[in-house]
């Protein structure tokens, strides 16, 4: 079993993304933002959407390596369970190290947002 885990400070997040707004687009996808948009408060969502990509690179040394942050995207199932979709070199890599599906878990608080990956080496 591989386990990834990453905690993100939602105000420090929120800090960096009013400094520097283009890194939005260096870190997630259309689809990403637009979800989180939708809601009054975007930066609970985002952060911790980037604790899942975070996560996921942390599963296996094969993921932590050349993958971009758009290559990592997390989405919502029609029930609302977050649902995760590799693409490009992340989607290679994923299967390339044999890796078997991965899971995610993702919550937060007012302050912080947590994610954890997990997956079967083989298989």
């Amino acid at each position: 079993m591989l386990a990834g885990i990453d905690i993100v400070d939602i105000e420090r997040f929120r800090q960096t993304v009013l400094r520097t707004p283009r890194i939005l687009k260096k870190l997630f996808t259309d689809a990403e933002l637009e979800y989180c948009r939708l809601r009054a408060n975007p930066y609970p969502g985002l952060a911790v959407r980037f604790a899942a990509k975070e996560a996921v690179k942390k599963l296996d040394q094969s993921m932590q390596h050349g993958i971009k942050f758009k290559e990592i995207e997390v989405l919502n199932d029609p029930g609302g369970r977050p649902l995760l979709v590799l693409h490009g070199k992340a989607l290679q890599q994923h299967i390339d190290s044999g890796m078997g599906e991965i899971s995610i878990s993702l919550t937060h608080s007012q302050n912080q947002a947590v994610a954890l990956a997990v997956a079967r080496k083989g298989g």
